[in-house]
């Protein structure tokens, strides 16, 4: 869905997922502001577009460094490199098909 921003240009949202708080009266649905718009084509030849939420852990290599400077255990449980898109279910992605992020790829 699209939601017009301060300037009333209309964004990319998703809505998430609904959180079931029956003593929330208001903002119940986790929105997401979608980031990046993939291109790929599927196994069927056709050439396919979505808007997606670019997730990554790239911050926590700091938190891990000052957790090791201030003699504290250092957690280095996951592997920092890794991003995730977060988009619209579709039956037309699959493992290992090759994705174009952004209108021209750089």
């Amino acid at each position: 869905m699209y939601l017009a921003d301060k300037d009333d240009e209309p964004q990319p949202w998703m809505v998430y997922y609904l959180e079931r708080i029956k003593a929330s009266g208001y903002n119940r649905y986790i929105m997401l502001r979608m980031s990046h718009y993939l291109t790929w084509t599927a196994r069927d030849g056709q050439e396919y577009h979505s808007w997606a939420y670019m997730y990554g852990q790239e911050d926590n290599m700091l938190k891990d460094e000052l957790k090791s400077r201030s003699r504290m255990d250092t957690l280095y449980t996951e592997n920092l490199k890794l991003s995730f898109f977060v988009l619209p279910v579709n039956p037309k992605i699959r493992k290992d098909d090759y994705l174009i992020i952004g209108e021209k790829p750089l």
